[in-house]
């Protein structure tokens, strides 16, 4: 091993022979392998100074060791120096720089090392590879014109980009110079332009850009700026639906503000991501848009910033469900508002300004263009509100409003909110919780549904032919309120109230509810927290004939649990994730008295009881129904296991058990003197084995009238072949409709080049196969394709889709993502 320093020469011997060096430190070193070298074509780059690449360290190396691999001969050359040779030669600098090379010539008198033979340079995310390279250790520069260069993963074409400093960063500028990612000799494409200019980690500029297959250009854009983390660039998905016919939609994405080409991270930084929309479906014209999100709070993934699309429709009447429409104007658009400023008001707690605007041009727009935000949110809310939090409480002041007057809303008008989380209390063993609001209530409800059902409906009796028909509807609260309402004598005031409830309702609400709890443990093994707490609201300021009211509550309960705990050591089987067992087992109660005033269905409410097949929580703090609290005497009992082992130094939960029912001493739902027994179990033994059951099923006196069983298990017993089953059983539900359904999913890579993937959706109860979605997958050398195909009946209508999907390899940025959905 050979140690050099630059600066004063002194003459040393080494192995017989003479050397000059800047004070050495003579060592041998000899390493059993050398680290293998992928061959490359030869792709010349430009003289690149050491230490000025991207991503190599801005110093250059003090010190270089060359290392001879594999015990090679050393030999001398005459008027040269010397030379080391394979089977292998490894040369490191102090600043990471690392070379291979089969040999290497360290020339004294032209002060360089020539590497020869599949020589590879390594440091930081820099790669140059090829048959020859000359670093010259006086003038600390790296010739590497006989070397391709790669920024992992981009690899330069050959000798067509220079190394520039811009604002402190090392950045490479090509000039009708080209790109790739497929490390091979002949790459299967090269995206090459006018100008290229690369920002390493950060992002790509392309001038007059033009992506080549192989030597056949398929694809130009003027400009591109393509960032390296796939946040912008050009992106587009193909495919076809039933509704929309054959469609591209394209999205283009460039970051905004900031200096010019100022670095990722710089206080200067583009912080604008502007996505700007172009879609062309078949059957539906152009859609045009444009979404701006500031990076800043990129975080949070709710926070979508400004978003704007407008489309004239060609076929506004189209459904994809099958039931007939009304009549929709064909200009159809969307605007979305999702910021959040943080000011900082004090130091002491965080504080922030959230706005979630959603202004719709009809109520079938979601359904129509946006399905994914449909299925999970159909008539999304319009809120303004500032919050401040800290570790012990939250204060709001917020808004909501309709704006879209096609669906029905709640509003506030303001409200103004604060809670105390549970938390030591005046220094004496209690703990404090609590809420208070204060604010103007209301509901609006939806114009067509008023106009077309409503109106005429509240007019009719009971009996009226007409009246059944648009009752069915109507339906949850609005129908039982209706119902309510018609089965009234014509002229009797509570129809009016009726009314106010189911079109404009609106008053001024005071609630209030502190509760005090004093959890104690006995032992080890006796925990028990009584709770006491009393709650005040008021209703003022009433539309409609019913006057202002109060009530009270009164709220009585405790939680007691024991804990018993066996340790079972000789239980450890690796094939199951076992490392020893521990079971706990924690038998449990829970008691809750509610009094209240008895409400009648016309008082003021708006926050109500939805339905929904879970038990409802037994603290007033967590029943948010809060104009339908209604008293109620419950006691829940049941029992925990719990299987823990050990797995990477840690507990780990095996397998968890919770069994429980409700016993009613007074039901505030019906009149019920048991509820259904619940089981609640999750089981994850292995990393890829995981199991979700829920059941529950009356055992007493007909429980609560119902059945329901689901489970969720997930499967992966090889690298190439996963898959997932669901099943859901719901029985004779008061509200919900009963259901039987099925939900298998699974993929399976059939070799390194195909994979196969497949969704299947089937309601038992009717037979119908609700879903399929069939993919296929790809592997194109540098690139995966996929292609998916999708079915869904809405027994009314069947709609079908098609989308393809391509994926760059190694650069996300030109990723084209798979939304089988789509």
């Amino acid at each position: 091993m050979l140690m050099l320093k630059f600066g004063r020469w002194m003459m040393y011997p080494l192995l017989g022979t003479a050397l000059l060096a800047q004070q050495p430190e003579i060592a041998a070193e000899r390493l059993q392998a050398v680290p293998e070298v992928d061959r490359l074509a030869p792709v010349p780059v430009p003289e690149i100074h050491a230490g000025d690449s991207a991503g190599l360290a801005n110093e250059p190396p003090k010190n270089l060791t060359i290392s001879n691999y594999g015990g090679g001969p050393i030999e001398g050359v005459k008027d040269v120096g010397l030379r080391y040779l394979g089977p292998g030669v490894k040369v490191t600098g102090d600043n990471g720089l690392e070379v291979f090379a089969d040999r290497v010539t360290l020339d004294l008198k032209a002060k360089a090392a020539t590497f020869e033979g599949h020589v590879s340079v390594y440091q930081g995310n820099a790669l140059q590879r090829g048959e020859r390279a000359v670093y010259y250790y006086e003038r600390k520069f790296l010739d590497a014109s006989g070397l391709e260069a790669s920024l992992g993963p981009i690899l330069l074409e050959a000798g067509k980009f220079t190394v520039e400093e811009r604002n402190g960063q090392r950045v490479y500028v090509g000039e009708n110079s080209g790109i790739t990612t497929h490390d091979v000799e002949d790459p299967d494409y090269w995206v090459r332009s006018k100008k290229t200019t690369i920002y390493p980690g950060d992002k790509i500029i392309f001038n007059d850009l033009k992506l080549y297959a192989g030597d056949t250009p398929v694809f130009w854009l003027p400009y591109l700026s393509q960032d390296l983390q796939g946040e912008v660039g050009y992106r587009f998905i193909p495919g076809s639906r039933s509704n929309w016919g054959p469609f591209v939609l394209n999205t283009y994405g460039i970051m905004l503000g900031g200096g010019p080409d100022a670095p990722a991270g710089a206080a200067d930084a583009p912080w604008l991501l502007s996505r700007w929309h172009l879609d062309l479906r078949a059957r539906r014209g152009v859609g045009v848009g444009v979404d701006l999100l500031d990076k800043k709070d990129a975080a949070n993934s709710e926070i979508t910033g400004l978003g704007l699309y407008f489309t004239h429709d060609l076929a506004p009447q189209t459904t994809r469900n099958g039931v007939p429409r009304g009549i929709v104007e064909p200009e159809r658009y969307q605007v979305d508002l999702k910021h959040r400023m943080t000011p900082h008001f004090s130091s002491d707690a965080d504080w922030r300004i959230d706005s979630n605007l959603t202004l719709l041009s009809d109520e079938h727009y979601l359904e129509d263009f946006e399905f994914n935000t449909y299925k999970t949110n159909p008539s999304p809310d319009n809120t303004i509100g500032i919050y401040r939090h800290d570790d012990a409480s939250l204060l709001s002041l917020a808004t909501r409003f309709q704006v879209n007057d096609f669906y029905r809303a709640d509003t506030r008008s303001p409200e103004i909110a604060y809670d105390r989380a549970r938390a030591p209390w005046a220094g004496l063993p209690f703990l404090h919780e609590g809420s208070t609001t204060l604010g103007l209530v209301g509901e609006r409800a939806a114009d067509p549904t008023r106009r077309a059902v409503l109106d005429p409906l509240l007019e009719l009796r009971a009996s009226d032919p007409a009246a059944q028909p648009l009752l069915n509807q109507l339906k949850g609260f609005e129908r039982q309120m209706a119902e309510d309402c018609i089965a009234l004598p014509l002229g009797d005031p509570r129809r009016e109230a009726y009314r106010t409830q189911l079109l404009d309702s609106s008053y001024a609400r005071f609630r209030t509810y502190q509760e005090f709890s004093m959890p104690t443990t006995i032992g080890n093994f006796l925990s028990i927290s009584p709770q006491a707490g009393l709650g005040y609201m008021r209703y003022s300021m009433v539309d409609g004939p019913v006057s202002g009211s109060e009530r009270t509550h009164l709220h009585v309960g405790a939680e007691t649990s024991l804990k018993f705990v066996k340790a079972l050591p000789g239980y450890t089987e690796p094939s199951w994730g076992l490392d020893g067992l521990m079971h706990i087992f924690q038998p449990y109660s829970a008691w809750s008295l509610v009094s209240t005033n008895d409400f009648d269905p016309i008082d003021p409410m708006v926050d109500r009881l939805t339905p929904t097949t879970r038990p409802r929580p037994l603290n007033p703090t967590r029943f948010t129904a809060v104009d339908e609290l209604q008293s109620w005497n419950v006691l829940r009992f049941g029992a925990r296991n719990r299987l823990m082992t050990r797995r990477d130094h840690q507990s780990f939960e095996w397998l968890y058990l919770d069994t429980y029912v409700d016993a009613f001493m007074k039901d505030p739902e019906g009149q019920r003197d048991f509820s259904n027994l619940y089981n609640d179990m999750r089981w994850q033994p292995l990393p890829w084995m995981s199991a979700d059951v829920e059941t529950q099923f009356p055992i007493v006196s007909g429980g609560s009238g119902f059945n329901e069983f689901s489970t969720a298990l997930r499967f992966m017993p090889t690298p190439d072949f996963d898959f997932s089953f669901g099943y859901r059983i719901l029985n004779h539900h008061p509200d919900l409709v009963d259901s039987n359904r099925v939900e298998f999913r699974t993929y399976n890579r059939l070799n390194e080049d195909w994979g196969v993937g497949m969704r299947q959706v089937i309601e038992l109860d009717d037979g119908t196969l609700e879903q399929m979605e069939y993919s296929i997958h790809r592997n194109l050398g540098n690139w995966v394709g996929g292609l998916g195909f999708s079915r869904r009946d809405n027994r009314l209508q069947r709609e079908y889709g098609m989308v393809l999907s391509l994926t760059l390899k190694d650069f996300p940025s030109v990723s084209l993502p798979f939304h089988i959905d789509q």
